[in-house]
């Protein structure tokens, strides 16, 4: 089926008027811009001298989406505790290689490091502050976070020092903080 020249000539005319309507953004070249990074106020959970979790407020340049935020928070938290009195809770040669936040609310936290790769000796307290630290701090500073589930160097964990199971997704205990 032909057109007509003068049908031709108006539906040319409306593709060229409909693109020109559309507005595309320019990007700039600073990422912090784009990814609307903005130093944000966080809770990081150490142990306290009470055996339980505490919150340390530290603030730290983020991303305004969850996904990008959720593994800078994650590396500040695995730096240690800012009072230098209170111990690490994971090995210091701990490394996050990739944090995910899943639709359903479970965030994917995947660890590597000699230590936990050669097996964590370590106590099962340590351990549970360890996992709960990391439980307490994505459910706290992310409200799409419910749980977290643990994989080590990219497979899904069964403990990490040998006393926790992690073969499922965590999520927070209350008694693990105590209410102020």
């Amino acid at each position: 089926m032909w057109l007509s020249a003068r049908t031709a000539a108006v539906l040319l005319l409306v593709l060229f008027v409909s693109s020109g309507c559309r507005k595309e953004k320019k990007l700039t070249a600073n990422l912090n811009v784009e990814n609307k990074v903005a130093v944000r106020s966080v809770q990081l959970f150490y142990e306290s001298s009470e055996m339980t979790l505490v919150a340390e407020r530290r603030d730290v340049p983020l991303p305004e989406n969850p996904g990008g935020a959720i593994p800078v928070v994650l590396r500040e938290l695995l730096k240690g505790s800012a009072n230098e009195s209170i111990p690490r809770l994971f090995p210091a040669d701990t490394v996050l290689r990739a944090a995910y936040l899943l639709p359903e609310g479970t965030v994917l936290v995947d660890l590597t490091g000699p230590t936990l790769t050669e097996g964590w000796s370590t106590g099962s307290h340590q351990e549970l502050m360890a996992v709960y630290s990391v439980v307490q701090t994505m459910t706290t500073n992310f409200s799409e976070a419910r749980r977290v589930r643990f994989l080590l160097n990219g497979t899904p964990a069964e403990t990490m020092g040998g006393h926790i199971a992690l073969s499922r997704p965590v999520g927070p205990v209350p008694g693990a903080v105590p209410a102020r």
